[in-house]
């Protein structure tokens, strides 16, 4: 892979914008452990935590090889800011299918981080006819499942397959 490439990639995946120091790598990546460790994290499968650690160690290369350059010159790219103001802009990932499988988890979280928000401390029922955040979430996660199909259909070669199979077979929970 292109290492300008390689390195935009990795910038956004740890949410670091030019001109990072380490101490913001090492902050970016322990936030994002604790994230995507399947022992622990968010995710089931280790496929999150394996492209974390490849992309924290191509830019703890690239510091020690090039402790005073900028990672990439963002000059002649389309840039995104998502939002933070505070943060200078990154490029997006180049895999589609990263893309998706990423707003889709966000959206899985989302909805059931939002789902037991509004049940607070009130005991689990799976009966859509007596939980009606249960309905709710149902209705949220509709679009997060076609996704996560979508790419196990579309894409099974990808590295993303497997943790959408994953995901699909943890989220049957809360449609029976």
């Amino acid at each position: 892979m292109d290492k300008k490439l390689l390195l935009n990639d990795s910038l956004h995946f740890l949410g670091l914008g030019p001109g990072f120091t380490e101490s913001e790598l090492k902050e970016s990546y322990h936030k994002l452990a604790k994230k995507y460790h399947p022992d622990s994290g968010e995710f089931t499968s280790d496929v999150m935590f394996v492209e974390l650690n490849k992309h924290y160690e191509s830019l703890k290369d690239h510091l020690l090889i090039h402790p005073e350059e900028e990672p990439f010159s963002p000059s002649g790219r389309e840039d995104i800011n998502y939002g933070d103001k505070n943060k200078p802009p990154i490029k997006p990932s180049k895999d589609p299918v990263f893309h998706e499988y990423k707003l889709a988890k966000e959206k899985e979280t989302e909805a059931i981080l939002s789902y037991y928000e509004k049940r607070n401390l009130h005991p689990i029922e799976l009966s859509g006819s007596l939980n009606k955040e249960l309905v709710q979430l149902r209705k949220d996660l509709e679009p997060v499942l076609q996704v996560y199909a979508e790419i196990i259909k579309n894409h099974s070669t990808s590295l993303w397959a497997k943790d959408a199979k994953d995901s699909l077979e943890r989220l049957r929970v809360w449609l029976r």
